[in-house]
């Protein structure tokens, strides 16, 4: 208890310094104000693409999720990933902060992070297309949108943090390596767009590996995207996607799952057995 505890006080020390920056809450303000404005621009080209079902495949697209969870680990970083450079690290070891804990409070720190701006961003664009919506389409509402959309929206706020997991255990696993933000934030944004590009050329071998597309973060989160938001593939999906379809979904949050504690465990053993005293 004691140490679920620690790790629980550590992590609200870590969303409170993440709250605190400004580009934080700018962000978040961007979640609320982006989708209302992409609505209100989208309606004055298009009534009718501004309205459901049209609508999901703008602001409820997998590439807009994963944006958001790329703009929130970039962030994370820039508030949570300068203890090396401050040299807090060993301070706060010092005051009875087990190295599992110190790497777990940032990991849940980002993931949190994430959902508040996926929570945000999901109510933001409801609302804006639900009022849109009722002003100028004839088809009942929850005829169009589908009586489970509230679900379907927290289903695919869900693919923001899991994709957001995956690159956290990046970040900290680099910041554990490189003992810098930069270095950090360099691990996040390529490896995100190495993953994008990789999963949406869709084919071919890449490193060795057949099909390399099937191991990459996009496919099993647009996997489990289009559980909730189905789309035409012929539009959404990469060519080779069209034909093979896309994992199920289920087997895709396991397997982002694991992803991103594989990637946290190792974080966590290289950081315990890492020497603070000396310096990269």
């Amino acid at each position: 208890m004691d140490a679920l505890a620690t790790l629980a006080r550590l992590t609200r020390i870590e969303v409170l310094k993440f709250w605190r920056k400004s580009v934080a809450r700018a962000v978040l303000e961007l979640m609320f104000i982006g989708p209302i404005a992409g609505e209100a621009i989208l309606a004055s080209f298009s009534i009718r693409d501004a309205t459901f079902p049209q609508i999901t495949q703008f602001l409820f697209s997998s590439d807009m999720l994963m944006m958001i969870a790329l703009m929130t680990v970039v962030i994370s970083v820039m508030a949570l990933g300068n203890d090396y450079e401050l040299g807090t690290v060993s301070v706060i070891l010092s005051r009875g902060v087990d190295r599992y804990q110190f790497i777990l409070s940032k990991i849940i720190a980002s993931v949190g992070a994430a959902f508040a701006n996926g929570l945000v961003f999901m109510v933001a664009a409801f609302l804006s297309t639900f009022v849109v919506h009722l002003m100028y389409s004839d088809v009942p509402f929850f005829e169009a949108a589908g009586k489970d959309i509230l679900l379907r929206l927290m289903g695919a706020t869900g693919v923001i943090v899991l994709v957001n997991f995956v690159l956290s255990g990046v970040v900290m696993l680099a910041l554990v390596l490189g003992r810098s933000s930069w270095v950090g934030m360099l691990a996040g944004l390529g490896y995100f767009f190495g993953d994008f590009i990789v999963g949406g050329l869709g084919s071919g071998k890449i490193l060795g590996v057949d099909d390399a597309y099937r191991y990459t973060v996009a496919y099993h989160a647009i996997s489990i995207n289009e559980l909730f938001f189905p789309s035409d593939p012929s539009v959404s999906l990469p060519r080779a996607w069209i034909e093979d379809g896309v994992a199920d979904p289920v087997h895709a949050v396991m397997v982002l799952l694991l992803y991103g504690a594989l990637l946290a465990v190792i974080a966590i053993l290289l950081f315990r057995r890492q020497d603070l005293t000396t310096k990269t």
